[in-house]
Protein backbone atom coordinates (compact mmCIF):
# COMPACT_ATOMS: atom_id res chain seq x y z
CA UNK A 1 0.00 0.00 0.00
CA UNK A 2 1.40 3.35 -1.05
CA UNK A 3 1.69 6.36 1.22
CA UNK A 4 -1.03 8.07 -0.82
CA UNK A 5 -3.43 5.14 -0.27
CA UNK A 6 -2.67 5.13 3.46
CA UNK A 7 -3.64 8.80 3.65
CA UNK A 8 -6.87 8.12 1.76
CA UNK A 9 -7.83 5.26 4.10
CA UNK A 10 -6.93 7.37 7.15
CA UNK A 11 -9.09 10.26 5.95
CA UNK A 12 -11.99 7.92 5.14
CA UNK A 13 -11.68 6.28 8.56
CA UNK A 14 -11.67 9.66 10.27
CA UNK A 15 -14.76 10.73 8.32
CA UNK A 16 -16.58 7.54 9.35
CA UNK A 17 -15.72 8.17 13.01
CA UNK A 18 -16.85 11.81 12.78
CA UNK A 19 -20.11 10.80 11.05
CA UNK A 20 -20.77 8.21 13.75
CA UNK A 21 -20.16 10.72 16.55
CA UNK A 22 -22.44 13.29 14.88
CA UNK A 23 -25.13 10.62 14.47
CA UNK A 24 -24.85 9.61 18.13
CA UNK A 25 -25.08 13.23 19.31
CA UNK A 26 -28.16 13.83 17.18
CA UNK A 27 -29.75 10.58 18.33
CA UNK A 28 -29.11 11.46 21.99
CA UNK A 29 -30.62 14.92 21.49
CA UNK A 30 -33.65 13.48 19.76
CA UNK A 31 -34.24 10.89 22.49
CA UNK A 32 -33.83 13.55 25.18
CA UNK A 33 -36.33 15.78 23.40
CA UNK A 34 -38.82 12.92 23.08
CA UNK A 35 -38.38 12.02 26.75
CA UNK A 36 -38.82 15.65 27.82
CA UNK A 37 -42.03 15.93 25.81
CA UNK A 38 -43.32 12.66 27.29
CA UNK A 39 -42.52 13.79 30.85
CA UNK A 40 -44.17 17.15 30.21
CA UNK A 41 -47.33 15.39 29.03
CA UNK A 42 -47.23 13.00 31.99
CA UNK A 43 -46.76 15.80 34.51
CA UNK A 44 -49.66 17.79 33.10
CA UNK A 45 -51.85 14.67 33.16
CA UNK A 46 -51.06 14.31 36.87
CA UNK A 47 -51.81 17.98 37.51
CA UNK A 48 -48.20 18.99 38.13
CA UNK A 49 -46.32 21.96 36.71
CA UNK A 50 -43.25 21.06 34.64
CA UNK A 51 -39.89 22.75 34.12
CA UNK A 52 -37.43 20.92 31.87
CA UNK A 53 -34.26 22.95 32.35
CA UNK A 54 -31.80 22.89 35.23
CA UNK A 55 -33.35 24.31 38.40
CA UNK A 56 -31.07 25.02 41.35
CA UNK A 57 -34.04 25.62 43.66
CA UNK A 58 -35.03 21.96 43.27
CA UNK A 59 -31.43 20.79 43.59
CA UNK A 60 -31.02 22.73 46.82
CA UNK A 61 -33.76 20.61 48.39
CA UNK A 62 -31.13 17.88 48.49
CA UNK A 63 -28.64 19.95 50.51
CA UNK A 64 -29.44 18.25 53.88
CA UNK A 65 -29.33 14.78 52.31
CA UNK A 66 -26.39 12.55 51.37
CA UNK A 67 -27.49 12.55 47.73
CA UNK A 68 -27.08 16.32 47.58
CA UNK A 69 -23.40 15.97 48.48
CA UNK A 70 -22.78 13.89 45.36
CA UNK A 71 -23.19 16.77 42.91
CA UNK A 72 -24.33 20.29 42.17
CA UNK A 73 -27.85 21.71 42.60
CA UNK A 74 -27.67 22.37 38.84
CA UNK A 75 -27.97 18.60 38.43
CA UNK A 76 -31.72 18.89 39.05
CA UNK A 77 -33.70 18.91 35.80
CA UNK A 78 -37.13 17.97 34.47
CA UNK A 79 -38.89 19.16 37.60
CA UNK A 80 -42.54 18.59 38.44
CA UNK A 81 -44.25 20.40 41.32
CA UNK A 82 -47.77 20.25 42.67
CA UNK A 83 -50.23 18.13 44.61
CA UNK A 84 -50.67 14.39 44.16
CA UNK A 85 -53.15 12.37 46.25
CA UNK A 86 -53.36 15.22 48.77
CA UNK A 87 -49.57 15.32 49.11
CA UNK A 88 -47.35 18.25 48.19
CA UNK A 89 -44.70 16.75 45.91
CA UNK A 90 -41.59 17.71 44.02
CA UNK A 91 -40.28 15.16 41.51
CA UNK A 92 -37.19 15.62 39.35
CA UNK A 93 -34.14 14.07 37.73
CA UNK A 94 -30.91 14.47 39.66
CA UNK A 95 -27.62 13.78 37.88
CA UNK A 96 -24.13 13.66 39.31
CA UNK A 97 -20.81 12.41 37.96
CA UNK A 98 -18.60 9.72 39.43
CA UNK A 99 -14.90 9.96 38.58
CA UNK A 100 -12.88 6.74 38.63
CA UNK A 101 -9.27 7.30 37.67
CA UNK A 102 -9.13 8.44 34.05
CA UNK A 103 -12.81 7.79 33.33
CA UNK A 104 -16.07 9.18 34.59
CA UNK A 105 -19.76 8.44 34.18
CA UNK A 106 -23.01 10.17 35.05
CA UNK A 107 -25.68 8.68 37.29
CA UNK A 108 -29.26 9.91 37.03
CA UNK A 109 -32.19 9.05 39.24
CA UNK A 110 -35.75 10.30 39.58
CA UNK A 111 -36.17 11.77 43.06
CA UNK A 112 -39.43 12.41 44.93
CA UNK A 113 -39.55 14.89 47.82
CA UNK A 114 -42.52 14.84 50.21
CA UNK A 115 -43.33 16.86 53.32
CA UNK A 116 -42.64 15.32 56.74
CA UNK A 117 -45.63 16.74 58.61
CA UNK A 118 -45.74 13.77 61.00
CA UNK A 119 -42.22 14.45 62.28
CA UNK A 120 -40.75 11.08 61.43
CA UNK A 121 -37.22 10.83 62.87
CA UNK A 122 -34.20 11.61 60.70
CA UNK A 123 -32.88 8.47 59.06
CA UNK A 124 -30.94 7.15 56.10
CA UNK A 125 -32.04 3.82 54.63
CA UNK A 126 -30.72 2.16 51.50
CA UNK A 127 -29.86 -1.20 50.01
CA UNK A 128 -27.22 -2.98 52.06
CA UNK A 129 -24.08 -3.74 50.06
CA UNK A 130 -20.99 -5.83 50.76
CA UNK A 131 -19.15 -2.63 51.70
CA UNK A 132 -21.87 -1.72 54.19
CA UNK A 133 -21.44 -5.11 55.85
CA UNK A 134 -17.68 -4.63 55.83
CA UNK A 135 -17.99 -1.20 57.49
CA UNK A 136 -20.50 -2.59 59.98
CA UNK A 137 -17.92 -5.20 60.99
CA UNK A 138 -15.64 -2.29 61.97
CA UNK A 139 -18.33 -0.48 63.94
CA UNK A 140 -20.43 1.41 61.38
CA UNK A 141 -24.05 1.81 62.41
CA UNK A 142 -26.75 -0.44 60.97
CA UNK A 143 -30.03 -0.91 62.84
CA UNK A 144 -31.06 -4.56 62.46
CA UNK A 145 -34.21 -6.44 63.49
CA UNK A 146 -33.74 -10.07 64.51
CA UNK A 147 -37.46 -10.69 63.94
CA UNK A 148 -37.14 -9.63 60.28
CA UNK A 149 -33.79 -10.92 58.95
CA UNK A 150 -34.89 -10.47 55.33
CA UNK A 151 -35.38 -6.75 55.92
CA UNK A 152 -32.08 -6.42 57.75
CA UNK A 153 -30.23 -8.29 55.01
CA UNK A 154 -31.76 -6.12 52.31
CA UNK A 155 -31.42 -2.70 53.92
CA UNK A 156 -28.90 -0.64 55.82
CA UNK A 157 -30.66 1.63 58.32
CA UNK A 158 -29.00 4.50 60.18
CA UNK A 159 -29.99 7.46 62.32
CA UNK A 160 -29.19 9.34 65.51
CA UNK A 161 -32.34 8.40 67.43
CA UNK A 162 -32.34 4.60 67.27
CA UNK A 163 -35.30 4.23 69.63
CA UNK A 164 -37.49 6.50 67.51
CA UNK A 165 -36.42 4.72 64.33
CA UNK A 166 -37.16 1.30 65.83
CA UNK A 167 -40.60 2.55 66.89
CA UNK A 168 -41.20 3.88 63.38
CA UNK A 169 -40.18 0.61 61.72
CA UNK A 170 -43.02 -1.47 63.06
CA UNK A 171 -43.43 -5.03 61.68
CA UNK A 172 -45.78 -3.82 58.92
CA UNK A 173 -43.21 -1.24 57.78
CA UNK A 174 -40.44 -3.85 57.68
CA UNK A 175 -42.70 -6.22 55.76
CA UNK A 176 -43.41 -3.51 53.18
CA UNK A 177 -39.73 -2.97 52.47
CA UNK A 178 -39.07 -6.72 52.45
CA UNK A 179 -41.44 -6.84 49.48
CA UNK A 180 -39.90 -3.80 47.74
CA UNK A 181 -36.24 -3.74 46.78
CA UNK A 182 -33.61 -1.05 46.31
CA UNK A 183 -35.52 1.89 47.76
CA UNK A 184 -33.53 4.78 49.18
CA UNK A 185 -35.43 6.50 52.01
CA UNK A 186 -33.81 9.58 53.50
CA UNK A 187 -35.65 11.70 56.07
CA UNK A 188 -34.16 15.01 57.23
CA UNK A 189 -36.17 17.63 59.08
CA UNK A 190 -39.36 18.39 57.18
CA UNK A 191 -38.40 16.44 54.05
CA UNK A 192 -38.85 12.83 52.98
CA UNK A 193 -36.63 11.85 50.08
CA UNK A 194 -37.43 8.69 48.11
CA UNK A 195 -35.68 7.29 45.03
CA UNK A 196 -33.99 4.25 43.53
CA UNK A 197 -30.29 4.94 42.89
CA UNK A 198 -29.52 5.12 39.19
CA UNK A 199 -33.14 4.62 38.10
CA UNK A 200 -35.08 7.37 36.35
CA UNK A 201 -38.44 7.67 34.64
CA UNK A 202 -37.89 7.14 30.93
CA UNK A 203 -41.35 8.38 29.95
CA UNK A 204 -44.40 10.14 31.31
CA UNK A 205 -46.14 6.79 31.82
CA UNK A 206 -43.59 5.87 34.50
CA UNK A 207 -44.22 8.95 36.63
CA UNK A 208 -47.41 7.86 38.37
CA UNK A 209 -46.08 4.49 39.64
CA UNK A 210 -43.08 6.33 41.12
CA UNK A 211 -45.34 8.86 42.85
CA UNK A 212 -47.72 6.11 44.00
CA UNK A 213 -44.82 4.25 45.61
CA UNK A 214 -43.54 7.39 47.35
CA UNK A 215 -46.97 8.24 48.79
CA UNK A 216 -47.51 4.60 49.79
CA UNK A 217 -44.22 4.62 51.71
CA UNK A 218 -45.23 7.77 53.58
CA UNK A 219 -48.63 6.25 54.39
CA UNK A 220 -47.08 3.01 55.62
CA UNK A 221 -44.69 4.95 57.84
CA UNK A 222 -47.66 6.89 59.17
CA UNK A 223 -49.55 3.74 60.12
CA UNK A 224 -51.84 3.25 57.14
CA UNK A 225 -52.17 -0.19 55.56
CA UNK A 226 -50.83 -0.97 52.09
Amino acid sequence: MSEYEEIIYFVLGALVVIAFVVWMVRLTKRKNKERTESLDKGMRYLGLSFHADSDESAGKLLAPHPLGKCGSPKGATKIGRGNYRDQEVVIFDYTYVIHTGKSSHAITQTVVVLKNEQNFPDLDMGSESFFDRFKEYFGAQDIDFSSHPNFSNKYRLRGDDEDAICNLFRPRVREYFEQNDKIQLDIKGDQILIYQPGKCCKSGEELEPVLQRAVAIKEVLGGKSY
